[in-house]
């Protein structure tokens, strides 16, 4: 029989799914509303990013049959790899039910939020024994957010979210948010679970299992990885100091699972993946710390306060959490200077997760502290006041996405955009591409600007020279393909520079028209032959 307890938190897990899921859900509902009647509706996610579709593509990659990563987005040949590998294999997944690649994005969201959550509720059950206790475990780790941002507007005054840009600060939206940092903060979860609960050493058979889990978060997600094997550490290091003693198991783990970072620092040595560090390497996502502690808002200072109170009192069980928090920072910091890295991925390790528990045994001592009933009733009514303000900053999150959904039902201008998922595409685009996946060979390159370089990998399948920031020398290919379509190069030059970049067909779209003024390509570089047009899109084959 299940217990009502148990009913009471998947009734709360099932609210906080739809409620993230709501703006996904009112999306599909707009679809047939589009204001343009010359776009078409595609289902996509992290608008203001271009990541979504070279997730698609990988994606894609699964639907040909790859049992490796190819890097899409840059024209050189070379290997595959098992970088980005998860979402090769959700697309494998995708083709197997006989969905679009598009869903499949979708399912890895449907499949792994729930279980985020499930992780959330079984660390408050195991950590709070009093059902109370985890049930407001749960709540404070869920809904906390924000400070609430007071902005004066022609309409009156607007509560917004501190560092609204960065989505792991939204309540609502990390709830279900991209398929792979939800991968990696389930696996890594469940992780420290396993590896602290059980008070005696775990058996080979039960490493090597964890440590294959490990390997598969190290290669999904590194930050979660190298966050979780930095506590155990840290925690070995401990009890080497206090008890003289080593967790064997605990370090076989770390060394087994850290070969899966071994291998991406190793492969991120050679082209094309050397382009993702060189990426981080010149545009470093530094922590704005002051916007991050009020976009993190009041659970930061209360998982502080119970980290205190945790250690003070020797709460052993807290500080695994505590030392995740540790790590998270450290890590952060070490990246500051060694520049392999963005230091704000750190904090998309599930960060929330340590913090929310941390706060809840804060309010818990709290309230052992308060013996009347006088000063219970006032911390009852903080409790209170301070879940329905982060209830309310959910809520507004809600308006911002559907507002922003309803703002792309109705945009038209401009015709392509950057970044380019702000906008739905061109029916005769998108026309032009499906012609390129339906008529081309998957190996074979194309030349087009930013917009269109970013969604030909995702739904032709094509490689491009140039679309995303994985694109090998990333600013030099950017100058090249301006000075290409603005017809800078000779012939004889442009010649030389399509064959170097291996590439056998042209895209040019309203972007590529923009750059070409009112001349068409063919008359610029006459070796080159039109093999497609429609209303908006011409292609060339060289």
């Amino acid at each position: 029989m299940v217990k009502y307890k148990t009913v009471v938190f998947a009734i709360l897990i099932v609210f906080f799914l739809s409620f993230s899921y709501y703006p996904t859900l009112f999306e599909l509902s707009q679809k047939g509303k589009l204001a343009a009647k010359n776009r078409v509706f595609i289902l996509e996610h992290n608008y203001y990013w271009p990541d979504f579709n070279l997730y698609l593509s990988k994606i894609r990659q699964g639907y040909e049959g790859r049992w490796t990563a190819v890097e899409k987005y840059t024209s050189e040949p070379h290997r595959g790899s098992l970088i980005q590998i998860f979402y090769l294999y959700l697309g494998r997944l995708g083709n197997l039910l006989s969905i679009s690649p598009n869903n499949a994005y979708q399912l890895g969201r449907f499949i792994l939020s729930p279980l985020l959550l499930v992780i959330v509720a079984f660390f408050s059950r195991k950590l709070f024994k009093n059902y109370h206790w985890s049930l407001l475990a749960f709540l404070t780790t869920v809904v906390s957010g924000s400070f609430p941002k007071f902005v004066a507007t022609g309409q009156g005054l607007k509560i917004e979210r501190y560092m609204e840009w960065w989505s792991n600060t939204d309540s609502l939206q990390r709830l279900t948010f991209i398929p792979h940092i939800l991968f990696g903060q389930v696996i890594s979860f469940y992780l420290l679970y396993q590896i602290f609960n059980l008070k005696k050493p775990l058996s080979l058979k039960k490493i090597v299992f964890l440590a294959f889990l490990g390997i598969l978060a190290g290669l999904v997600f590194p930050p979660s990885l190298m966050t979780l094997n930095g506590v155990i550490l840290l925690l070995i290091g401990l009890d080497i100091h206090k008890r003289k003693t080593l967790r064997t198991d605990r370090l076989i783990f770390v060394i087994l699972s850290s070969l899966s970072l071994l291998y991406l620092f190793v492969i991120t040595k050679i082209a094309p993946w050397s382009a993702l560090i060189e990426f981080h390497r010149t545009h470093p996502m530094m922590i704005p710390f002051d916007q991050y502690v009020l976009g993190t808002g009041p659970i930061i200072f209360l998982g502080f306060f119970g980290s205190l109170a945790a250690v003070i009192r020797r709460e052993k069980k807290y500080y695994p959490l505590i030392l995740w928090v540790v790590s998270t920072f450290l890590f952060a910091s070490l990246f500051s200077i060694i520049r392999e890295q963005s230091p704000l991925r750190f904090t998309q390790t599930g960060l929330f997760i340590p913090l929310g528990l941390l706060s809840a045994y804060f309010l818990r001592r709290m309230w052992l502290f308060f013996t009347t009933s006088t000063g219970r009733a006032i911390l009852v009514a903080a409790i209170t006041l301070y879940l329905l303000a982060n209830l309310y900053i959910m809520y507004n999150s809600l308006k911002w996405q559907t507002s922003f959904i309803s703002q792309r039902i109705g945009a038209d201008y401009p015709e392509v955009p950057n970044p380019p998922q702000t906008m739905y595409p061109l029916t005769a685009w998108m026309e032009a591409i499906n012609w390129l996946k339906n008529n081309t060979g998957k190996n074979e390159v194309v030349l087009a600007g930013f917009t269109a370089g970013n969604f030909i990998p995702a739904y032709a399948g094509n490689f491009v020279y140039f679309g995303q920031s994985n694109t090998v020398d990333y600013n030099l290919k950017q100058l090249e393909v301006e000075k290409f379509f603005k017809g800078e190069m000779s012939a004889g030059q442009a010649q030389i520079f399509l064959r170097n970049g291996r590439i056998k067909y042209v895209f040019v779209g309203p972007e590529e028209k923009d750059m070409l003024g009112d001349r068409k390509l063919n008359f610029i570089y006459p070796f080159v032959q039109q093999i497609y047009d429609n209303s908006q899109v011409y292609l060339y084959i060289i």
